[in-house]
């Protein structure tokens, strides 16, 4: 399989985590989206982008996970049974979204000063706000290691603390800086860490 990737995008980060997991990091061959024409497989030239064995181009973080979820060994990440199936996917779009209004910050960031929009800052600085604290409030819900959220939810944390080291989360919150400090230590994160200078490009 192929993945094509920019190595500090936390949405590839969620990708090589959820294949660490699954027993299928040596299986994949990653290519880094400057490399080679992405486009060719991706016309909205975002990582990551995986193409599978049978030639099957799949274009999101979570269609991803989803698939390697399939294909992986171990317990399955996405519950079979419909219910629970929509709750997980349910906590999904919540950290997946605070991590999109997290990497559209750090776009806007990297606009000159003049073309920046305070407006549009703030509005993904609410987005993350609630969200995290929305999380909080549910913390075994969404730290729950049976699922696929822990994993998203560590990779959206690791760039919070990557690309953002002023915008203190922790604060005011308990439950989830703790399971942090915990979980950054398991193997699927230590594996897949990026440190900073590598920019998170477009990705989802």
């Amino acid at each position: 399989m192929k993945l094509y990737q920019i190595p500090g995008s936390p949405f590839v980060r969620i990708a090589k985590a959820t294949a660490y997991l699954k027993g299928l990091t040596g299986r994949l061959e990653l290519i880094n989206r400057t490399d080679a024409g992405i486009q060719t497989q991706n016309p909205l030239n975002k990582v990551p982008t995986l193409v599978t064995n049978d030639g099957e181009t799949l274009i999101e973080s979570r269609l991803i996970a989803q698939y390697l979820d399939e294909i992986g060994g171990g317990a399955r990440l996405y519950p079979s049974n419909s219910k629970a199936r929509r709750a997980v996917l349910q906590r999904e779009a919540v950290v997946l979204g605070v991590l999109d209004a997290a990497v559209l910050r750090k776009m806007e960031m990297r606009r000159p000063e003049a073309q920046r929009s305070e407006q549009w800052d703030e509005r993904q600085r609410l987005k993350i706000q609630h969200g995290l604290d929305l999380i909080e409030a549910h913390i075994q819900e969404y730290t729950d290691t049976s699922t696929i959220i822990p994993v998203e939810l560590g990779c959206l944390l690791g760039y919070l603390d990557r690309d953002f080291p002023d915008y203190d989360w922790r604060t005011g919150r308990i439950g989830l800086p703790r399971w942090w400090e915990t979980y950054r230590a398991c193997p699927a994160m230590v594996e897949t860490y990026v440190g900073s200078g590598q920019a998170a490009g477009k990705a989802r």
